[in-house]
């Protein structure tokens, strides 16, 4: 897993905002340092060498946001699996 940031702040709408030095594809799935996930990149904005990435929150986990700032959030190394259509098999 590679760092992404500390929380910065919550927004308006509810999401975690991260200033970070990487930037990470839309939809990746973030994590804390405990492996356990808390959401979805959902917007990276800002200046390109250290943008801020908007963090849309799961619902399981919008309880007490106002706690975790501070905390270091985590993306996945590896990308998310592309499902796409199969090729059918020539008979």
């Amino acid at each position: 897993m590679k760092k992404i940031g500390s929380i910065s702040h919550i927004s308006n709408r509810g999401r975690l905002i991260v200033r970070s030095n990487l930037t990470p594809g839309f939809g990746m799935s973030v994590f804390l340092k405990n492996k356990k996930k808390v959401g979805n990149v959902s917007d990276v904005f800002g200046p390109t060498k250290e943008p801020y990435i908007s963090i849309k929150v799961h619902a399981k986990n919008s309880r007490n946001l106002e706690y975790r700032v501070g905390e270091t959030l985590y993306v996945s190394s590896k990308p998310n699996k592309k499902w796409g259509r199969r090729k059918r098999r020539k008979k």
